[in-house]
């Protein structure tokens, strides 16, 4: 699952998978908050969640992404 997520981030970034670090902040790799949303959207799709406005807000690495991923999923 976290290999599927860091595939979406760098599709939406332009860089290899290898790239996108866990833990690094979304506003160091350059991103802004209209691509972090169409990561979030294509995130939902691929996974079947919703993510919460109160967690959008949340969101600062990929390892974030996926930690509410893994959260909605073991619902």
């Amino acid at each position: 699952m976290l290999d599927q997520i860091k595939q979406i981030v760098a599709g939406f970034m332009g860089i290899r998978v290898s790239d996108v670090l866990e833990e690094k902040n979304f506003l160091d790799m350059g991103m802004d908050s209209l691509t972090l949303l169409k990561i979030i959207m294509d995130t939902e799709n691929q996974f079947g969640v919703h993510f919460e406005n109160e967690e959008i807000v949340e969101i600062r690495t990929v390892i974030d992404i996926f930690n509410i991923v893994e959260k909605k999923l073991s619902l």
